[in-house]
C-alpha cells in the first residue's frame, strides 16, 4: 500500500496523527486512549508495507474507508473452437 494514499486521506479529513490515533482507538473498541496508539499510527502512515494486515484494516476504517479485494475470474469461457487431430 502506498503511504501517500493514507497521508492524502488524513489531509483530506484535516486530521492530525493524534486525531487519527483517537479514531483508531475507537475502531479497536479497547478504550486505551490515543496515546497508546500514536506510535502505531505514525509507523503505519510512514511505512504501511511493514504494518500488520489488521493494523492497516483498522487504520483504513478509522480513516472512514474500506479495503476491497477483487478476485480474478477463473471461469474459462469458450466462444468457438475447432478440434485438431495431432495423430495424422
Amino acid at each position: 500500500m502506498d503511504s501517500k494514499v493514507l497521508q492524502d486521506r488524513l489531509n483530506e479529513l484535516e486530521w492530525t496523527t493524534y486525531r487519527l490515533a483517537q479514531e483508531y482507538d475507537r475502531v479497536k473498541g479497547e478504550n486505551k486512549g490515543a496515546n497508546n496508539y500514536a506510535s502505531t499510527v505514525k509507523k503505519a502512515l510512514a511505512n504501511p508495507d511493514e504494518s500488520k494486515g489488521k493494523t492497516l484494516e483498522d487504520l483504513v476504517k478509522a480513516l472512514r474507508g474500506k479495503i476491497v479485494i477483487r478476485w480474478e475470474q477463473l471461469e474459462e469461457v469458450v466462444v468457438d473452437y475447432k478440434e485438431v487431430d495431432f495423430t495424422k
